[in-house]
């Protein structure tokens, strides 16, 4: 379950000028020359974040080259952060300590619980670090926010806002602002056209590496605005959700709705009466129905139980009071 983080994060970044205050230093210059992974094409969507990642020195890849596919763990999240840090700020990660009985990764967590100690961030506290097993497991994508967290505490003048992301605008982040801040940072863009964060699922190497390249390089933010979520969040779906046996998803089936109810507003305007009958017998109601399925080309019978627990007066209803307009 997500711990929820004091307003202090949200509030200390808002309180810079929008522009980036990095002065003339390059905080992220090449240190390496890429030499190229066998696991990694020029035609992978990852591949300038892969590279640049490995040219500025925050991840250099496996025994066994990039591992695109491979989920991220807390440990690898550590280092990350620990390195992303330390060319933010110029303080060198300590050496590891020659300990056989010591994990590989201890030095970069006492790198970042002293620069939590330093800064009085309650972030750190959020990471399971007490638990070595359930660390060292794959991190989740909301793990994941919490270590880049602590790579941008105190360092705000190298992040501004880009976007203007609220809470009503994402489908799963309610309460969070830790996570808003990086979707307004242009850091984080969520995992389909509708910003959806998904908060509790792992991540791979290859998108670790896509938001730690935004985290390093400015230009590489994304503006964002996300899709409208409201029609699914009034009907209980998800965009996702299979409404008929050939297939067709809520995503498709909630536009042709929201059409055959706009088109009886509009013929009807002020006299629009989900029970008036029109003249060939059959009310507006059965009709929005009747023009949905005959524009989807389907029936009824056709149907899955989301489509028979579907109620269209109170999705509607639900509509209007999410959105204070009509179609």
């Amino acid at each position: 379950m997500k711990k929820k983080i004091s307003a202090l994060f949200l509030s200390a970044a808002l309180l810079l000028s929008p522009a980036l205050a990095v002065g003339s230093e390059e905080k992220f210059p090449a240190v390496n020359a890429y030499p190229g992974y066998t696991d990694v094409k020029e035609t992978d969507w990852f591949y300038d974040t892969a590279k640049l990642c490995y040219e500025i020195g925050i991840m250099t890849g496996t025994d066994r080259g990039f591992e695109p596919n491979k989920t991220l763990s807390g440990p690898e999240c550590a280092a990350l952060a620990a390195r992303l840090r330390e060319k933010l700020t110029g303080k060198p990660i300590p050496a590891p300590v020659p300990d056989p009985s010591l994990p590989w990764y201890q030095n970069y967590v006492d790198y970042l619980l002293e620069a939590a100690q330093e800064s009085g961030s309650s972030l750190y506290g959020v990471i399971k670090w007490y638990d070595r097993a359930l660390f060292e497991a794959p991190a989740t994508r909301y793990d994941f926010l919490i270590f880049m967290a602590l790579v941008a505490d105190g360092n705000w003048d190298y992040f501004s806002e880009i976007n203007h992301i609220s809470y009503e605008d994402l489908p799963d982040v309610k309460d969070d602002n830790v996570v808003l801040q990086f979707y307004n940072w242009g850091i984080l863009t969520g995992m389909d056209q509708y910003g959806t964060f998904a908060g509790n699922k792992t991540l791979t190497r290859a998108e670790a590496a896509a938001m730690a390249a935004r985290m390093a390089k400015p230009e590489l933010r994304k503006a964002f605005v996300p899709a409208d979520y409201s029609p699914f969040a009034a009907a209980y779906l998800t965009p996702d959700t299979v409404m008929f046996d050939n297939g067709l998803t809520a995503k498709e089936f909630l536009i042709t709705v929201n059409n055959a109810i706009s088109a009886w507003e509009d013929a009807l305007g002020e006299e629009f009466n989900w029970h008036l009958v029109w003249t060939d017998g059959k009310s507006v109601l059965d009709h929005v129905k009747g023009d949905s399925l005959s524009a989807m080309g389907v029936t009824e019978k056709q149907g899955t139980e989301a489509y028979k627990d579907f109620d269209v007066q109170v999705y509607y209803a639900r509509l209007i009071d999410l959105t204070g307009e009509t179609l």
